[in-house]
């Protein structure tokens, strides 16, 4: 029987490892003493509405998506991957001037790799009047636009531009970046489950001390967990202007 209980983690993260998410989710069904039924999903976007649509008691969500699921579905933060921050490389051709009214690439403007882009572009005092965007749909395909000469600028993900090779790297310049650590990934904890809360929260947060815990971490490439609460999400909002 399918537990009427369910977790939802960020597409992003189940394309990387689909397997250690089942057994982080294992993990904490073993040491919840609670069924919870894992629904992965390929598409950022129908996973999102998957859990606006309700039914989800736990999640991993990326930084607009937990905007989302706390404002409609009153989610909480409850942990977050230390160490781990979502940031984003606006980028450009090596060698090349950026014009006073680029063309930018982006995967899409429903991420927080947007907005930061945007952020970063204000701050170097880069114009953004007139500027056309073109939405590509992942990360590595802003870097390509650019590459192919179809954007002059592109917004991409600190965790793809790390990914990338060297010679792909050296055909781009870095024009600027965001470093100020407001967004990242986090677990939440719906509503329903208020009572389950400190549980989950103790739970991720001690996988690190505990051997068959610290294996699922590090096959997720994570060092640990640590604990976060509401106070995330009020730099988030007033990044996306929410």
């Amino acid at each position: 029987m399918v537990s009427p209980f369910k977790l939802s983690v960020c597409p992003h993260d189940t394309a990387k490892n689909l397997l250690g998410w089942f057994t982080l989710n294992t993990y904490l069904q073993r040491n919840l003493g609670t069924g919870i039924h894992f629904e992965p999903q390929d598409n950022f976007l129908v996973e999102r509405q998957a859990v606006l649509d309700d039914g989800f008691h736990v999640v991993y969500a990326n930084p607009y998506s937990a905007l989302c699921f706390a404002r409609d579905r009153g989610f909480v933060p409850v942990a977050r991957p230390a160490g781990v921050k979502d940031e984003t490389l606006v980028v450009a051709r090596a060698g090349v001037v950026v014009p006073d009214v680029p063309r930018i690439a982006s995967a899409t403007d429903k991420l927080i790799i947007h907005d930061l882009g945007l952020q970063v572009m204000r701050r170097e005092g880069m114009n953004l009047d007139g500027a056309s965007f073109k939405f590509v749909g992942n990360h590595l395909n802003a870097a390509k636009a650019v590459l192919q000469g179809e954007a002059d600028l592109g917004f991409v993900f600190n965790e793809t531009w790390a990914g990338m090779n060297a010679s792909t790297k050296s055909e781009l310049q870095v024009v600027g970046e965001s470093r100020d650590g407001t967004a990242f990934h986090c677990f939440m904890v719906a509503r329903e489950w208020a009572d389950k809360r400190e549980a989950i929260q103790g739970i991720l947060c001690g996988m690190h001390l505990d051997p068959s815990g610290l294996r699922v971490l590090e096959d997720l490439k994570f060092q640990r967990f640590e604990p976060v609460g509401e106070e995330v999400l009020a730099p988030l909002g007033k990044l996306i202007g929410a």
